[in-house]
């Protein structure tokens, strides 16, 4: 499983660079989370739009 998360969480950081964004390592990690299973997405959703709002 973790290895399916891995190549999974590759493929998104490709994608996502192909566009021109770039991942830190703090959310490639948290991709690889989510995508084992070890992180719940909906919580990580909530968790990163209150990160990146604008207060």
């Amino acid at each position: 499983m973790k290895k399916d998360a891995i190549r999974l969480a590759k493929q998104v950081a490709g994608t996502m660079a192909i566009e021109g964004m770039s991942l830190k390592q703090s959310e490639y990690n948290r991709l690889v989370r989510c995508a084992s299973g070890q992180q719940s997405t909906s919580e990580t959703i909530k968790k990163v739009i209150l990160q990146y709002t604008s207060k």
